[in-house]
């Protein structure tokens, strides 16, 4: 009984620790955690003169799909 209580807990530390092995070091990349700047956190890449207005573009048009 108590053998199958520490492998109980083994089984989900084990879990646990691969589950936050994929999930924070994402968050630390994009300045989520890790005491950075927090106006530094986000997109890291300049956005050109082009692609914001193809974007701005793709917002009008669902905008307009929606009020239809």
């Amino acid at each position: 009984m108590n053998g199958n209580f520490w492998t109980m807990i083994l089984i989900t530390g084990i879990f646990i620790g691969f589950l936050m092995g994929y999930s924070v070091p994402p968050m630390v990349e994009v300045g989520m955690i890790g005491g950075g700047d927090s106006s530094k956190a986000g997109l890291k890449s300049d956005m050109d003169q082009d692609m914001e207005e193809y974007y701005r573009g793709l917002s009008l048009e669902n905008d307009e799909g929606q009020n239809q």
